[in-house]
């Protein structure tokens, strides 16, 4: 079988981007680093969704001569950027620095519709997360089959959430600041390959990381000093990764990944915000139930399948087909779909045999979120506040750079 010339093959076409569970829109992937010898690789992404609802409360709504109860479009255009490079500096030994942007929010919600309040908004939400992930990896490969790794991460995680309107109650006016806080965590894994045959296999757990965030929160414009203020502890999730690909004749490879992240113990609750909740629970035990501010029902698992085929020794061509469970979330403004099946194609040229540069376009068909209304009505929780969820779909594309040295 003559798979000399496949070299570097995406494992995914699509560019470092997921339209993922929860927070996330990385799979935090380790694969460049477990190319051969000196390799750096750069990598862009911007993802359209088209994602959108019906507001809860349509009788109350319509007293006041609302009929549109579309809540328009809910997240933003987003883009999102990687980095690679990974330094063969010992026959058995190997260093590398990985760059990402895991967790993402572009939530900008506003629902101001026909009515005799005068287009007065009676809805509205923003939530915005940002994050920065360096990684740092170091290699042993004792012969050529088999490399041990194992590194740091170095996180930044900030964020801002503001609610308004009558699906908030008691929390309408609503506005926290979560302060950047910089955390570490660990990693850890291992890659079989046999070269000949373009055969690899990895699997990599990442650690949680904990971040002791400052909260700046306010309520109606008005500071909270409800109790002593407090940081607020927020753990991003701990993940595995396992990622393979193998050549299945001498012009087509098979390469595809699995993923699970423990979405099901991650949660944002800000200190003032937890106090007055408490508060509220005691004083209407029968109206309100216990909940966090952010917080996700399930762990997510997300698996990937595709074919790479070689036109010739310039052009590779790709296709995948993707999956993602979700979080298990009812539909809310902060949570109207869960989870997708996805279809991506995507095109590699290798002007030279050590650099290539890789374009690719995906399709995401997102599964609505659940829009079955709880029994005890939840002041504030974004899992309670869609009434029906539409079909919703969202488009990335993206652009990938390799060069080997």
């Amino acid at each position: 079988m003559n798979i000399g010339l496949w070299g570097v093959c995406t494992f995914g076409v699509v560019p470092c981007l997921c339209f993922a569970a929860g927070l996330e829109n990385s799979d935090q992937s380790i694969v460049a680093f477990l190319e051969k010898d000196n390799y750096l690789e750069l990598s862009t992404a911007r993802l359209h969704p088209n994602v959108s609802g019906q507001v809860a409360n349509q009788d109350m709504l319509k007293k006041v001569g609302v009929n549109d109860f579309s809540t328009g479009q809910l997240i933003q255009d987003y883009s999102l950027f990687n980095a690679a490079i990974k330094i063969q500096y010992h026959p058995n030994w190997s260093l590398g620095l990985i760059y990402d942007q895991p967790y993402t929010a572009e939530l900008d919600y506003q629902y101001a519709p026909d009515s005799l309040l005068s287009n007065k908004t009676i809805e509205a939400a923003k939530f915005k997360v940002k994050s920065q992930n360096l990684t740092n990896l170091w290699g042993y490969q004792p012969n050529p089959n088999w490399n041990i790794y194992a590194g740091f991460s170095l996180q930044e995680f900030q964020s801002n959430l503001s609610l308004e309107g009558l699906s908030y109650s008691i929390m309408s006016g609503y506005h926290a600041k979560f302060k950047s806080n910089t955390a570490i965590g660990w990693l850890v894994g291992a890659n079989y390959q046999i070269p000949e045959y373009a055969l690899s296999t990895s699997i990599t757990y990442r650690s949680k990381i904990k971040h002791d965030n400052h909260v700046n929160e306010s309520l109606a414009g008005k500071t909270i000093q409800f109790i002593p203020n407090t940081s607020t502890n927020i753990q991003t999730p701990q993940s595995v990764n396992v990622d393979f690909k193998t050549a299945v004749s001498s012009n087509n490879l098979v390469y595809g990944s699995i993923r699970w992240v423990n979405w099901q113990n991650f949660h944002m609750q800000p200190t003032q915000f937890n106090a007055i909740l408490d508060a509220a629970i005691l004083q209407y035990p029968e109206l309100i139930q216990k909940f966090n501010l952010i917080e996700y029902k399930k762990d997510q698992w997300a698996s990937k399948l595709g074919l790479a085929h070689r036109i010739n020794e310039q052009w590779i061509i790709l296709s995948d087909v993707s999956w993602d469970s979700g979080t298990g979330n009812p539909a809310g403004t902060l949570n109207p779909s869960d989870g997708f099946y996805a279809f991506g194609l995507g095109a590699m040229y290798r002007a030279q045999p050590n650099s290539f540069i890789a374009a690719g376009l995906k399709y995401f068909q997102l599964q609505n979120a659940n829009t079955a209304q709880n029994n005890v009505f939840v002041a504030g929780n974004q899992n309670t506040n869609l009434n029906a969820v539409d079909d919703n779909h969202a488009i990335a594309y993206g652009l990938k750079i390799g060069y080997s040295f």
